[in-house]
């Protein structure tokens, strides 16, 4: 659908620079404008390009194109050939105040960085492999700042095609996504040993650590308590207070995780002042 898209537009932008325009006395002649390489997915959608990959053993399969944006397909072979940019990296990182690093190798395989549009086409493919297996994610990888990035750039294009400077770089951002990962709404109560019971019925959103853990928010208390769930074996949750949370937190009674239902049941407290603070919720997938 995408290249059906790229070509439609492309194909009308070069029929109305080759027909209508020359209606007018005083046209500009497009078909003496030369050929540009370029990334048309940077130009529809700019560069940055966010993926989410599950943790999973199965690599991902990914490809984008190049364009060859001529008022007409050209007759001859172009080949275009890409590199790895970290400089479009640091300027991406320097302008949004981010620290993205490079992808490390093990994470991801290009088949060629070189790809050829054919003549009479405007379209090649450049085709990657993600790789996102426990067994070769870092640790930690900072899933939830998507803290890697692949940059890529055309560096040249045959026949004395030119680059495009606008829309010749492609960063791929890539998230790392486990299987509980996710926007839930989180139903309960909250039983304060003084100032009475409260409810709880609030969005929480569940975002990866690793294979089967997951970060939130702590009960009802805010950005900076959190709290990990992990989902083990046999389906029971392990809590992990982090943040401000309270490190004297205990579970009791059922903690566990339905994959039927995408709900986990939760009951939890930790002492203070004139008692336990005392939780009980059920935070769903939506």
């Amino acid at each position: 659908m995408k290249n059906l898209l790229y070509s439609f537009v492309l194909g009308g932008l070069a029929l109305s620079m080759t027909s209508c325009l020359k209606d007018d006395d005083h046209f500009t002649d497009f078909q003496s404008v030369g050929a540009v390489a370029e990334i048309p997915s940077a130009a529809f959608y700019g560069i940055a390009d966010n993926q989410g990959l599950l943790i999973q053993t199965a690599p991902t399969s990914y490809s984008f194109d190049v364009n060859i944006a001529s008022p007409a397909p050209l007759t001859q072979d172009i080949t275009v050939t890409l590199a790895l940019d970290k400089a479009a990296l640091d300027a991406y990182n320097a302008a949004n105040t981010t620290s993205y690093q490079l992808l490390p190798t093990t994470l991801y395989q290009i088949s060629s960085l070189t790809t050829t549009v054919k003549a009479g086409s405007r379209l090649a493919p450049i085709n990657l492999t993600f790789y996102s297996g426990a067994d070769k994610v870092p640790d930690p990888i900072g899933y939830n700042d998507a803290a890697y990035a692949l940059p890529l750039k055309i560096t040249t294009a045959s026949n004395n095609v030119a680059v495009s400077s606008n829309y010749g770089t492609k960063i791929i951002f890539l998230k790392i996504k486990n299987d509980y990962a996710g926007d839930y709404r989180s139903v309960g109560t909250f039983n304060h040993p003084t100032a009475g019971t409260r409810a709880i019925n609030r969005d929480k959103t569940l975002a990866t650590i690793d294979a089967s853990t997951v970060q939130t928010e702590y009960a009802d208390l805010g950005a900076t308590a959190l709290m990990w769930l992990k989902v083990n074996a046999d389906n029971t949750v392990t809590l992990t207070p982090k943040g401000t949370a309270s490190t004297a937190t205990v579970q009791f009674g059922e903690n566990k995780y339905d994959p039927t239902t995408h709900a986990y049941t939760l009951n939890y407290k930790y002492a203070g002042a004139g008692g336990d603070r005392v939780i009980n919720e059920v935070i769903k997938l939506k």
